[in-house]
């Protein structure tokens, strides 16, 4: 065989690989990619109480909708980030010895799915990609979650503009705040 034939084959190997479609419920883990929009950020209600969060020291407490996202097939690349609304998120936020990290505390539902988070959000860098601008990357080991369930993990990729709530940043142009990645892991 050739090179090329050699290329060739190894390619479509590869191709069939990736080609494999998980379906919108695979066996044994279901994933979405969303994109938060920020709703509301109020001091802490009763909600946000230590039993419940597991932090005396509560900051704030925001609400959250979680829109779908379309990406390009061929490249990934995310083509809308205001796609329908599927699913909704209540959080709390508070302060840790590092103040650079919060704590996290969540009450969502994604796709019709009710679960618990608690994690951490951790400022990553100020003023980039623009004056104002704060990005973090924030984390939830997801639990309580219905029958048929193990757990999951939330992850963000989270840029926070100069007008922090809504969908429209300030300046215009990003997807604020977060694109998340939900994975939850069925039971075998």
């Amino acid at each position: 065989m050739t090179r090329i034939g050699v290329l060739l084959a190894l390619w479509c190997a590869a191709s069939a690989v990736a080609a494999q479609d998980l379906g919108p419920r695979a066996s044994t883990e279901e994933i979405f990619i969303i994109r938060s929009v920020h709703l509301s950020r109020v001091p802490p209600t009763a909600f946000c109480d230590s039993a419940r969060t597991g932090n005396p020291t509560t900051l704030n407490e925001g609400e959250y909708e979680f829109r779908a996202v379309t990406t390009e097939a061929s490249s990934g690349l995310v083509t809308s980030a205001g796609g329908p609304t599927v699913g909704r998120l209540k959080g709390c936020f508070g302060a840790t010895p590092d103040p650079r990290v919060l704590s996290f505390y969540a009450e969502a539902v994604v796709h019709e799915i009710a679960w618990i988070g608690r994690g951490e959000c951790q400022n990553t860098r100020n003023d980039f990609p623009e004056a104002g601008f704060a990005l973090n990357a924030c984390h939830l080991d997801i639990a309580d979650l219905p029958d048929g369930y193990v757990g999951g993990q939330l992850s963000t990729n989270t840029v926070i503009s100069r007008q922090p709530l809504g969908m429209q940043s300030d300046p215009p142009g990003y997807a604020q705040p977060s694109i998340a990645t939900v994975r939850l892991w069925k039971r075998q």
